[in-house]
């Protein structure tokens, strides 16, 4: 395996962050079989801290520069035989070691991606309840989508559900995400659903749904008429807002939310250390 220069600006690339953890390879194989789909070009970056490296769950002192760029070397030989053992031709797949802190790094390499591809990994062994510093950092920041995996996040591919959602939580809806998630659809010729939830304090009348929904359905004409062939569902349920959208990871492909810029809610932050699916994040 060869480090390379990235390819040209306006070809589509996936950047994938890697550190040796099983959530970053993981993360990979999702992104090299999202490569082999729509053609795009893998770019595979491994980052040192100036200060300190991280080998899997430990960490330990860099003793030099060549120790850091050995270790991420070794990394990205693994990365890149699993992204080609999956099918993705050699040529298509390019690989780095670059110097900085993991999510500044990554944040800066994202605004030459169409898309950044991260694994969910947290230190020590509460993964369940806390999702890694860099994926929460990369999520909120970077400069375009971002989907991450986890073991409990990635399905396989021959159980695909047949659908993308994307939740909604607040009005106006936000548009980079249902726009992305409809592309998204369309591409996997599947359907998209758009789920809101309203939390269940007290009792909701049905004409609140109705009109919840009227709504909804008027804002997403646009989207109807731009894929015509893609179902596009409305799902406005009631009860805990955060148990409701991982219920809907459990039947869907990719989770899609929408996020302030430099901004992630506790809603967001939940759903990316507990949802089943991969969950994207658009700014």
């Amino acid at each position: 395996m060869s480090t390379t220069e990235p390819g040209e600006p306006n070809r589509r690339r996936i950047l994938v962050g890697v550190d040796g953890s099983d959530d970053s390879l993981r993360a990979v194989r999702y992104a090299a079989r999202e490569a082999s789909a729509d053609g795009s070009d893998l770019w595979l970056v491994y980052a040192t801290d100036p200060v300190v490296v991280m080998n899997g769950y430990v960490w330990a002192l860099a003793a030099s520069n060549d120790d850091e760029r050995r270790l991420g070397l070794d990394v990205l030989d693994r990365a890149t035989a699993l992204a080609t053992a999956d099918g993705l031709p050699s040529d298509r797949v390019s690989a780095e070691v670059v110097n900085g802190s993991p999510g500044e790094v990554l944040i800066r390499l994202s605004e030459q991606a169409s898309l950044l591809v991260v694994g969910r990994r947290a230190i020590g062994g509460l993964e369940r309840m806390f999702i890694g510093s860099t994926s929460l950092h990369v999520a909120g920041r970077a400069g375009c989508p971002v989907i991450v995996v986890s073991h409990s996040g990635q399905h396989d591919s021959t159980a695909d559900h047949g659908l993308i959602a994307v939740a909604i939580g607040a009005w106006p809806p936000h548009t980079s995400a249902l726009q992305w998630a409809a592309g998204e659809a369309a591409r996997r010729r599947c359907r998209m659903q758009v789920v809101h939830v309203v939390p269940a304090e007290g009792v909701v009348p049905p004409s609140a749904f109705a009109a919840t929904t009227a709504v909804l359905e008027a804002h997403l004409a646009p989207l109807r008429q731009q894929y015509p062939d893609t179902p596009i569902e409305v799902s406005v349920r009631t009860g805990v807002p955060i148990d409701e959208l991982v219920t809907v990871s459990r039947a869907a492909d990719l989770l899609v939310l929408g996020v302030h810029p430099a901004r992630l809610s506790g809603l967001a932050r939940g759903l990316l250390a507990h949802a089943h699916s991969p969950v994207g994040v658009a700014r």
